[in-house]
């Protein structure tokens, strides 16, 4: 289906990961072992590229809702299906697919190198809440920002576990001589 459209289509308008940020809120120390204790947190914050042209048309309700105007710390928060693979194991690219369903509806495939999350591979595998910002955007979110500000800067989507995420976090753990996370 065309992504936002409802009509036949086989082609996804794809956008790249160019940075990943995770943001964690002031107060939550370091890395934890457990989705339950990670909660919402987290935020696995993907900087991306617009789709460019005609193919940027099924995801643009993803990049309106980033530019309209709220107020700090009002979330834009998407109801999504999203689903991720892995497209090539052997250079280990990701894919995020993600079709929007309400407050607005679009669709977009989210390409990621996973040599940018390799330390927090079995994190995402785990389901994670997910950002979406543009660079445009990820300026504000370098920095140590407020829950407040960041929320301004994203769109959040909720993403579940992925079985192929966690063996591949597992398989490149072991091979870089670690000890996988339980």
């Amino acid at each position: 289906m065309t992504p936002g459209h409802g009509e036949p289509c086989e082609v996804w308008p794809t956008a790249v990961a160019i940075e990943v940020l995770l943001l964690w809120p002031r107060g939550v120390a370091g890395p934890v072992t457990t989705a339950e204790e990670a909660g919402r947190w987290p935020v696995f914050a993907m900087v991306v590229t617009e789709p460019p042209g005609e193919l940027a048309r099924g995801a643009q309700p993803l990049f309106d809702l980033l530019d309209r105007p709220r107020r700090e710390g009002e979330p834009a928060v998407v109801a999504a299906e999203t689903s991720w693979s892995v497209l090539d194991h052997a250079n280990a690219l990701l894919g995020l697919h993600v079709r929007g369903v309400a407050p607005v509806r679009f669709g977009m495939r989210v390409l990621l190198p996973s040599t940018r999350v390799l330390g927090i591979l079995d994190v995402v595998a785990r389901g994670a809440t997910i950002g979406i910002t543009t660079g445009r955007r990820a300026a504000r979110l370098r920095d140590r920002v407020d829950i407040r500000t960041a929320l301004s800067d994203l769109v959040l989507l909720s993403c579940p576990p992925s079985v192929e995420l966690a063996a591949l976090a597992h398989t490149l753990t072991v091979a870089q001589g670690g000890e996988p996370s339980r």
